[in-house]
């Protein structure tokens, strides 16, 4: 017999979630094909390239319909044939695209077995991995190194903090409030900022003059200008996102009427600085061993996953968890629970 669900389909290309996207019906199998599983998933979890997603970034040449969702955890409900690392009843934490959805149908190798099915074990398959791997493989962090990490209090942010401060570095981090302020104490930040209250650009240059050593960036703008501009020799500048242009699509186009700036070449090139990239499913390899180590640290009491207290459930409120985490509302990750259907 068939499995029937709800999921959310992109049906016209565009950054707003709300009204890019729909809740559809869908049906799956009876049986998972060879290698692959079911999951009923519980939690999903929101990122800010949802939107970009919706509007055809990562994927050139898509034309909707599509699913959209990046990762959740679930109750593994059926296995196809040759499945043997997992079973039905079992916890899982997946990545993969179409996670807003009831129900979902991926390769087994790519379910992880988990003892519970809770938002911290969510929060480490893309947040927690980016972080890892980031501050790792690309930004070369080394002891007592300056590092500065911008949207801290969010969800990858926030294990960049602890990540950074484990490496034995000198960490530095935005935010937007006060008791985002408090978080990141607590986190072990040694220099939180709030933007809005202070001038970044000001503050760095004043309280760090030799520069930052490594920069950790997902908001672009000004927040990006003022890091490249405070770079140290050999400064190296992770760029893992851009959110400020993700809903207004500046992130990709430029923005119209910007300012005229000194050419980010020659600014690079005067510190021997670099800028490097970051796009987590290029260091797929890297999945598996920064996994482990991200447990161990949470086993061993080392890092704590932050996650959003505000409270989001069923498809219908996904939009909503996005908005809020646009909004800068979120201290942490945003997750959404997905009940089970009536």
């Amino acid at each position: 017999m068939a499995t029937s669900f709800r999921k959310i389909v992109c049906h016209t290309l565009g950054t707003n979630f709300r009204q890019c996207t729909k809740i559809v019906s869908a049906e799956l199998a009876a049986k998972p094909m060879p290698g692959a599983v079911y999951i009923r998933n519980s939690i999903c979890g929101i990122n800010a390239s949802d939107v970009n997603y919706t509007n055809g970034v990562y994927t050139p040449g898509v034309q909707p319909p599509f699913d959209t969702g990046f990762e959740a955890v679930g109750r593994v409900m059926a296995c196809g044939d040759g499945v043997s690392k997992i079973k039905p009843g079992d916890n899982v934490v997946y990545s993969a695209y179409g996670a807003f959805s009831e129900v979902m149908a991926i390769d087994a190798r790519g379910a992880i077995a988990i003892p519970k099915a809770v938002p911290e074990a969510l929060s480490l398959v893309v947040s927690g991995l980016t972080a890892s791997i980031a501050l790792e493989k690309v930004g070369e962090i080394k002891e007592k190194e300056v590092v500065f990490i911008s949207a801290a209090a969010g969800a990858t942010g926030s294990y960049a903090v602890q990540l950074a401060k484990l490496a034995g570095c000198h960490v530095i981090g935005t935010c937007s409030s006060d008791d985002k302020v408090e978080a990141l104490r607590k986190l072990g930040c040694d220099r939180p900022i709030n933007y809005k209250k202070e001038n970044l650009f000001e503050t760095l240059r004043k309280e760090y003059p030799d520069g930052i050593d490594v920069v950790y960036e997902s908001v672009g703008g000004e927040v990006f200008e003022a890091a490249v501009n405070n770079l140290a020799v050999h400064g190296r500048l992770i760029v893992i996102g851009a959110m400020s242009g993700y809903q207004d699509g500046s992130a990709w186009g430029g923005v119209t009427g910007a300012k005229p700036s000194r050419p980010l070449g020659t600014k690079l090139l005067g510190k021997s600085a670099s800028m490097r990239g970051f796009f987590l499913n290029h260091f797929a390899k890297q999945w598996g061993p920064h996994m482990k180590l991200l447990l161990g640290h949470i086993q061993e009491g080392k890092i704590k996953p932050l996650i959003d207290t505000t409270k989001f459930e069923g498809l219908e409120q996904v939009a909503d968890a996005i908005e809020h985490m646009y909004a800068g509302k979120n201290t942490g990750k945003v997750t959404v629970t997905i009940p089970e259907s009536k």
